[in-house]
């Protein structure tokens, strides 16, 4: 019986991947609008304490957002449009950018290499058609998403209106004798997304203002699109941050004649994107979210595999509520435990076992000393007892 379980449970993870596989048109707008409401839940419950009607509230926020998406969307958009008509002066000048590049290089170190040689052959496959492909790629990433707003703003919009009432809705779901356990669970789950989720933004919007004023006093073109894609790889963990300091600093060595610019560039982004990264976003998170480098590598890959981009973005939010639904299962705590880390305040140790000490010749000799002891006490014992009643 137990065997056929197992081999139930095996089937129905392959399932689920599957299914999380084949209807991510479906589930990644799903989910997205999901943290959005989560992000306005606390919003939406003060104004409703306030007594300011659900007809007011639900329309304003869902009117602001959408439009703050739709606009976004389209900025996007046509600076990649426009960079896609512009490909050959781009593929031209960054060819051109690069062997002057390589020639001041073996100009300075006398490498033993042939780095030109192999630098052109590289970048004869850097043509016009790689960067057709790539903008082709990302215009029709973009257009499929856009085409899905409309399924996003739908659930956007449902979830939304029944944010002020969950307490209601869990108590139908659970019922009276689980609804507390339920309504704790999902404000756990709630203010660990909700905190997350602000935080993250704040510093992806700090992040993308500093470096766009950057961009813009050094005048590189297409300034608000990079600052975009850095608040956006913001939330890639770990490897977001670096990737989102490559297109300004490809965009500078195109357009500047000399590497000066770039290289300025290039140190002040990734300085920002260090400092934003390594010191001020770990002093704001603190422990709230408490995954471990392991468990947010995996989440990364595996959310990526499954759904692109999007999973990437959204993959430090799915384990974090994977994890606090692990920890409120009493059979799957230890894998909540796994994807964690343990907690810095010191660990008290029971004092170990007399029996459970270290196993050597001298233990033994002893213990056969005590035991031999014991039975000629015992022995004696009974002769005494027999005597006495004779």
């Amino acid at each position: 019986m137990e065997k056929n379980s197992n081999i139930l449970l095996i089937l129905l993870v392959f399932v689920v991947f599957y299914l999380l596989a084949t209807l991510q048109s479906i589930l990644i707008p799903l989910t997205l609008a999901l943290l959005f409401a989560l992000m306005f839940q606390p919003l939406i419950i003060f104004l409703d304490k306030k007594r300011v009607p659900g007809a007011l509230i639900v329309p304003i926020l869902s009117i602001l957002t959408l439009t703050a998406i739709f606009v976004v969307i389209n900025i996007v958009v046509s600076s990649v449009s426009q960079i896609f008509s512009a490909k050959d002066f781009f593929a031209e000048r960054f060819s051109y950018k690069m062997t002057l590049l390589i020639d001041m290089i073996e100009s300075h170190t006398q490498s033993p290499l042939n780095i030109k040689s192999i630098v052109e052959q590289a970048l004869t496959h850097f043509d016009t058609s790689l960067i057709s492909s790539t903008a082709g790629s990302i215009v029709g990433r973009l257009s499929s998403f856009a085409g899905s707003f409309v399924m996003f703003s739908i659930y956007f919009i449902v979830l939304l209106s029944g944010m002020a009432n969950y307490k209601r809705y869990l108590i139908h779901v659970g019922g009276k004798k689980s609804a507390k356990l339920l309504i704790s669970n999902y404000e756990t789950i709630q203010k660990s997304i909700f905190s997350y989720l602000t935080i993250k933004t704040f510093i992806g919007l700090a992040t993308a203002t500093l470096i766009g004023i950057v961009l813009t006093m050094f005048g590189i073109k297409f300034a608000l699109l990079f600052a975009f894609l850095t608040f956006l790889l913001n939330f890639i963990p770990t490897f977001g941050s670096i990737a989102a300091a490559f297109p300004p600093i490809i965009m500078a060595i195109i357009q500047y004649d000399t590497f000066t610019k770039p290289i300025a560039i290039m140190i002040i982004l990734l300085a920002l994107q260090l400092t934003m990264g390594n010191f001020v976003e770990p002093k704001l998170l603190g422990n709230r979210l408490r995954l471990n480098t392991v468990t947010v590598i995996f989440g990364l890959v595996f959310w990526g595999y499954l759904w692109g981009i999007p999973g990437m973005i959204l993959s430090v939010p799915l384990m974090v509520v994977l994890k606090l639904t692990f920890e409120y299962i009493p059979s799957t705590r230890i894998f909540a435990r796994l994807m964690s880390y343990p907690e810095k305040k010191k660990i008290k140790i029971d004092p170990p076992d007399p029996d459970d000490r270290e196993i050597s010749f001298s233990s033994i000799i002893s213990d056969i000393k005590k035991r031999a002891e014991k039975m000629s006490a015992g022995f004696e014992k009974t002769e005494e007892s027999e005597n006495k009643k004779q």
